[in-house]
């Protein structure tokens, strides 16, 4: 049996499965009511969609993503042996995938002709062969909604109205895949949409001489199953839209029964042989599959569970006992709050699809405020300890503070005046104090800067194509008489780790004539690294060294030929998508001001730290990894390695990805009573999408 699909009756030993037994084998829509006139008539088909005759076969296409799944399938069935079409497409950027825009693909065969294939009666072609394809745009991975969904179907339906002469469309189900909405959300964005698109073009019951046949095909039995079900309650009241009351399931249109739908049809078999009237074989072959089960008590357990399900009278569609793969994180939609400065306080807003946004005003001394975000700023061990709980509770209006939960990802919309404020240390308000590791450790959580300088560019060059990268380790440590052996360190470990994934690396490593360097690498100057941001394109830049902060222009990264400010970086026109700067800020060389600059090795201020993310914000880059605060080259090496090894684990995004490092820096700890070391992973703040994914490969990073 293959690992990975197999038939059901290969399963099951011959036996009919109960998903096999439901309706008739092929699916027609029931007869349209004469009064109602004609519908738009939806069916779902078991099968690959490659093989279904139709007018136009559709998938979806997340912004910059490699073709997947159905998409890449399509992709190969209109390629021939050639390039990938969607896929160079995709390479070079020539995809509109903003949501609900279709990109058209032409077939290179002529249409069907009594040479090569004989036309239906509805118009179509039988001979299987694909005509046209589209992919309609899903926008960003990570940011896909189910109000997004019934704008995509809405708009996809819309265009094939418009066209006029589609009389049949075959497509998948566009955003019920994992990573994406749930099945039954997708369904219903599907209905709504459709509905949407019918009344929007003025389409009552009635009033048009015909409508097209929309063919939903699933290649899966039990997902193709579900969907049918799923789309059919959908439409129970909509009168515009007519579903066919069975699934279709032709005699051979590349339909398989994947490993774990296979399991879920054979366990509703074992669960209908614990009925009181199944026949005295099945009993037996109920007993016989028991009697492997050594231990009395799991046999027991095993029995009792079947006989629930059996009871329960489960249907295919409603099965949910199946093995499957532990969700990421980034699955559930992430919560997203924004807090902003007020004359009073600070303004609170919950920020969902409902169509009223709940917001709340705290009210809080400004001295008492700054104190606070003070104090948490590269904090003592005590107050990492003792005042996390009281910034939840103090700051954040009594009803958010149960949406600062590990359930969901949280996304903080934040502006110049709170992005000061290390909300990292925000903490889940259930679990009370003492001995529970910090929130941001257990769920992704990231910031967006609400500021009217940042780009508006949608340009998306720089997220196809090979990915490159820039690490650059130590570039100002001459003036200090030795080398930072452990940013050098830092810089050489994450460039073997990128390059073990395919991305290409310019490492730059110490200053010119400094001392440690290995032979052949790189040396590390200002003009260089101005000279690659500048003037190339590279997906990650990793920073690793020195960072000083002052009241003045000159807050950046130290070089031995100077300081890298947010000024030089105002012509920065091609923003990498991923910046991690791991930098020891020390204020070293700052002296002391009547401005109230930090002396050497003071703390910097909490307004400054966040003047050159600002910059590369602006600038559009999409990530923005840094440390608020000195870090030791022991932490900073930790986070770094996990980082990197979970952004190119699968399907984990950026900001799992940074979770992930935050926890891992967390529990490297250790006894230590050292205030850097305990609250190292606090200072690591990560401005983006938390469920934006970077991926991996030649062309594929989103």
């Amino acid at each position: 049996m293959d690992d990975r699909e197999t038939g059901i009756t290969a399963v099951l030993g011959g036996r009919a499965a109960a998903g096999n037994v439901r309706g008739p084998v092929t699916g027609a829509a029931e007869a349209a009511d004469p009064d109602l006139g004609p519908r738009l008539r939806i069916s779902v088909l078991w099968g690959d969609l490659t093989e279904v005759p139709a007018d136009v076969h559709v998938t979806g296409h997340y912004a910059g993503v490699a073709p997947t799944s159905a998409e890449k399938a399509l992709d190969k069935a209109i390629s021939g042996h050639g390039r990938r079409v969607v896929a160079e497409h995709n390479r070079r950027g020539w995809i509109d995938a903003r949501l609900g825009k279709v990109t058209y693909f032409p077939t290179p065969w002529p249409a069907a002709s009594p040479a090569s294939g004989a036309a239906g009666s509805d118009g179509v072609a039988e001979d299987g062969a694909i005509h046209s394809a589209a992919v309609v745009g899903m926008g960003r991975m990570g940011r896909f909604t189910e109000r997004g969904a019934a704008r995509l179907y809405e708009s996809l339906l819309g265009e094939v109205l418009g066209l006029g002469h589609m009389r049949k469309v075959a497509m998948v189900l566009i955003g019920s895949k994992p990573g994406s909405l749930k099945l039954r959300q997708a369904a219903r964005a599907l209905v709504h949409g459709f509905d949407a698109a019918l009344d929007a073009m003025a389409v009552p019951p009635g009033g048009r001489e015909f409508l097209p046949e929309v063919v939903l095909v699933e290649v899966d039995r039990l997902r193709a199953e579900k969907t049918q079900k799923a789309v059919r309650d959908f439409a129970r009241g909509v009168r515009r839209v007519q579903v066919a009351k069975h699934l279709v399931v032709p005699p051979s249109c590349g339909g398989t029964v994947m490993r774990t739908s296979a399991a879920a049809f054979a366990l509703l078999e074992l669960a209908a042989l614990t009925r009181a009237d199944a026949p005295p074989e099945g009993a037996e072959a109920l007993r016989t599959v028991l009697g492997g089960i050594e231990d009395k008590h799991l046999r027991e357990g095993v029995r009792a569970g079947l006989e629930s399900l059996a009871a329960d009278e489960i249907c295919p569609t409603g099965v949910s006992v199946t093995t499957r793969v532990k969700d990421s994180a980034s699955r559930t939609p992430p919560v997203n709050i924004s807090v902003l400065r007020s004359d009073k306080g600070l303004r609170w807003a919950a920020l969902s699809d409902r169509a009223a946004i709940p917001e709340r005003e705290v009210r809080i001394d400004g001295a008492l405020f700054h104190q606070l975000v003070d104090r948490l700023t590269e904090p003592s061990v005590r107050d990492a300890r003792e005042l996390p709980d009281l910034l939840s509770r103090l700051v954040v209006p009594i009803e958010f503070q149960w949406l600062l939960t590990p359930d969901a990802p949280v996304n903080l919309e934040v502006d110049r005046n709170t992005a000061i404020v290390p909300w990292e240390f925000l903490s889940d308000i259930r679990q009370g104090t003492g001995g529970c590791t910090p929130l941001a450790t257990r769920t992704p959580f990231s910031r967006n800067l609400r500021t009217a300088h940042s780009s508006m560019d949608v340009n998306e060059e720089h997220t196809v194509g090979p990915p490159r990268a820039l690490v650059i380790g130590d570039p100002g440590s001459s003036d200090r008489g030795a080398a930072l052996n452990g940013a050098r360190e830092e810089a050489r470990r994450v460039a073997r780790t990128l390059t073990a994934h395919g991305v290409d690396v310019r490492l730059l490593v110490g200053p010119p004539g400094s001392r440690g360097r290995v032979e052949g690498e790189e040396a590390a100057t200002r003009l260089d690294v101005l000279q690659a941001l500048l003037t190339q394109r590279y997906h990650i830049v990793h920073y690793c060294g020195h960072g000083t902060f002052s009241s003045s222009r000159s807050s950046g990264w130290i070089f031995d030929d100077g300081v890298l400010t947010a000024q030089e970086l105002e012509q920065l026109s091609g923003p990498p998508r991923i910046v991690v700067a791991n930098a020891c800020y020390s204020a070293r060389g700052e002296p002391p001001s009547a401005e109230g600059e930090p002396s050497a090795g003071g703390k910097p201020p909490a307004e400054e730290v966040f003047k050159l993310a600002d910059e590369f914000l602006r600038a559009g880059v999409v990530h923005y990894v840094g440390a608020a605060w000195q870090l030791r080259d022991a932490q900073s090496l930790v986070f770094a390695d996990a980082f990197y090894e979970h952004l190119f684990s699968e399907n984990t995004s950026v900001g799992e990805a940074v979770c992930a490092a935050r926890l891992r820096t967390y529990n490297k700890r250790g006894r230590t009573e050292d205030p850097h070391s305990w609250s190292a992973w606090a200072a690591y703040q990560h401005y983006g999408d938390p469920t934006d994914h970077f991926l991996r490969g030649p062309g594929t990073t989103a």
